[in-house]
């Protein structure tokens, strides 16, 4: 599909059918008639939560692909390996006058993958005919909510079965609304089929059943993911420190770029290589002084560099450490640690805030979430002052705790309370994610419009942030007057950074053109900036437009610039040549690098 202007030049002949016509205007289709069972190339134009992928076959038709036909093994991010944009091969299920539903499940598109014999973990259900009562679980995603009437759960494009409040967890749920949010993917078995379809997600009735698969954990366990992984999405405060040193350094400084270990042709790079060391001559220019003073500074931070990635990956090691204890913990097994146990290990470790966040994660269990939160504020009062960061971590789950089981007010009280001994930007910034992450989009724009838009307007990161949440919420012109406005508050050696997350916003949410103008003008007027440079071609490159992206690159190697800056431009075309599977292009790169070498060289002697 990246290659179709090869496959179609001016005069080939080609069958297609005639979908309509209008005025002087045909449409015609190369994929045949819309008949179940058609298999199509098919674009990805929208991630929709909780419903699935909108599709698109042809100019005129679109289509859906429902979450539980997306793959034959259900995802708790269905969207994870899909974006927008995406080509994804598909075939046709179901044809009405109200809309297509496709299916991307490889046992329906793939004679190959049926040959094989692959096993289905999710098979498909097409009508309650399917299912076995009492023999098997099955899982699905969340539908629909509704306080009086229970959950619906999806199973299948056209199955939808129904989850009574009584039938959720074998323990009383007082708020049970924010735990079972629509998309989820949950496990339930059938309590019968007539007159409709009724579900059980209760844990008593799951294990009641004897699979071959193990039974998923009570969903009360999973609501509180969130709360338990809070520790570790509240890290930001040094980072924001770094940025802001950072920062202050002028624009005109040379970047500091980490060139990346490429696979190039070895007679280039050492051609390179070699012209870098005879271009080390007394008369060396101002940028090769500039490259030098560069190549020092990063030596001076290489051992910061080597700390912070130590300390990174001692954080992941606990990450991974805390999550096999929670996993243990959602087990209902003998095994489980009691309120005993939590009691200990919090004496033991007072200073440790994993520990206090998994206490308060085997209270909200039980329901009981008065006693998470005096768990909270016991922890806050145990922990030493000089460890702000593990406060802050403790503060961050009690964020999440206020989100699901309190009110805006209980939730904002806590936020006050916290930015009291807390940095102040770190913790709303904290709270605006809790918020977005659980779209109470109207308090988000509250708290950036009354608090960090009027204490940190300073700040990039404030206003980058609040870009990305409008323009996650499809509010693109809100996104892109907020950018005039940042540059106005914004110190002037900021301003290149955050035109330049802007423009990736533009890629990520809006107009890809306008993204690319946004970049096209920065680098106008700042041309040697490698960083620039490597985002913009990163970002054409994903647009799949082969001739945009060996346009930028065709701009980028036609640069005067120094020569370890000319080195990482030909050593990332040829990797997207090579990446193409064309010899030929690969070719007239080295060529053309062959050139350079030799003029400079030249340029050199003389």
């Amino acid at each position: 599909m990246e290659r179709w202007k090869e496959r179609f030049t001016i005069g080939t002949a080609i069958t297609a059918t005639l979908f309509s016509s209008r005025d002087n205007r045909i449409d015609l289709s190369l994929v045949g008639g819309l008949a179940e069972g058609l298999k199509a190339w098919c674009l990805v134009r929208s991630l929709i939560p909780g419903i699935g992928l909108r599709v698109q076959l042809s100019a005129r038709h679109h289509g859906l692909v429902p979450l539980t036909e997306i793959s034959d093994t259900f995802n708790k991010n269905p969207f994870n390996k899909i974006k927008e944009g995406d080509m994804i091969y598909c075939t046709v299920i179901k044809t009405s006058d109200k809309q297509l539903l496709l299916s991307n499940r490889k046992s329906r598109t793939s004679q190959r993958w049926k040959k094989k014999g692959s096993t289905v973990t999710d098979p498909v259900i097409a009508s309650v005919e399917d299912l076995e009562p009492d023999a098997k679980t099955y899982r699905g995603y969340i539908k629909s909510v509704s306080q009086t009437a229970g959950i619906f759960v999806s199973l299948g494009y056209d199955t939808v079965g129904r989850v009574v409040l009584k039938n959720m967890s074998d323990n009383f749920l007082k708020h049970w609304e924010p735990m079972f949010p629509v998309g989820k993917l949950v496990r339930v078995c059938v309590l019968s089929t007539e007159p409709r379809l009724q579900l059980s997600m209760k844990r008593s009735d799951l294990t009641k059943i004897k699979s071959s698969e193990e039974s998923d954990a009570p969903e009360i366990q999973e609501c509180l993911d969130d709360i338990l992984m809070s520790k570790y999405q509240l890290n930001s405060s040094d980072e924001d420190a770094e940025e802001d040193e950072s920062e202050t350094e002028s624009e005109t400084a040379a970047p500091k770029i980490v060139y990346r270990k490429t696979s190039v042709v070895e007679d280039v790079d050492q051609d390179l290589k070699r012209a870098l060391r005879e271009s080390n001559s007394e008369d060396e220019d101002e940028d090769e002084v500039e490259e030098a003073d560069t190549e020092k500074s990063e030596e001076t931070v290489k051992g910061k560099s080597f700390e912070k990635r130590e300390r990174k990956r001692r954080k992941e090691a606990d990450e991974r450490e805390t999550r096999r204890i929670e996993r243990a913990l959602a087990d209902n097994s003998n095994d489980a640690l009691t309120e005993e146990d939590h009691e200990r290990e919090v004496a033991v470790n007072p200073n440790n805030a994993a520990s206090w966040v998994k206490f308060m994660a085997y209270y909200l269990g039980l329901g009981k979430v008065d006693k998470a939160r005096q768990t909270a504020t016991k922890a806050l009062a145990s922990i030493n002052y000089r460890l702000e960061n593990e406060k802050l971590d403790v503060w961050a789950a009690l964020f999440n705790l206020e989100n699901s089981f309190g009110s805006y007010e209980s939730l904002m009280s806590v936020c006050r309370e916290a930015s009291t001994t807390n940095d102040h930007k770190t913790v709303f910034l904290k709270l605006a994610s809790v918020l977005h992450s659980s779209h109470k989009f109207t308090e988000l724009d509250d708290i950036f419009k009354t608090v960090l838009l009027k204490k940190h307007k300073h700040s990039r990161k404030v206003w980058c942030q609040y870009g990305d949440s409008l323009g996650s919420q499809s509010r693109l012109d809100d996104m892109r007057d907020l950018l005039p406005r940042a540059l106005k508050s914004l110190p002037k050696h900021k301003h290149v950074r955050t035109i330049s997350y802007f423009a990736q916003l533009e890629y990520k949410y809006g107009d890809p053109n306008r993204g690319s103008t946004m970049f096209e003008n920065v680098l106008t007027t700042y041309p040697a900036r490698l960083d620039l440079w490597s985002v913009y071609i990163d970002r054409t490159i994903a647009m799949k437009d082969i001739s945009q992206a060996r346009n930028v690159f065709e701009r980028a190697i036609g640069l005067k610039l120094p020569l370890k800056k000319m080195k990482f431009f030909y050593k990332r075309y040829i990797d997207y040549e090579t990446s193409l599977g064309g010899s030929g292009k690969v070719e007239y790169v080295k060529n053309k690098a062959r050139d350079y070498l030799q003029q400079e060289k030249g340029e050199g002697s003389c």
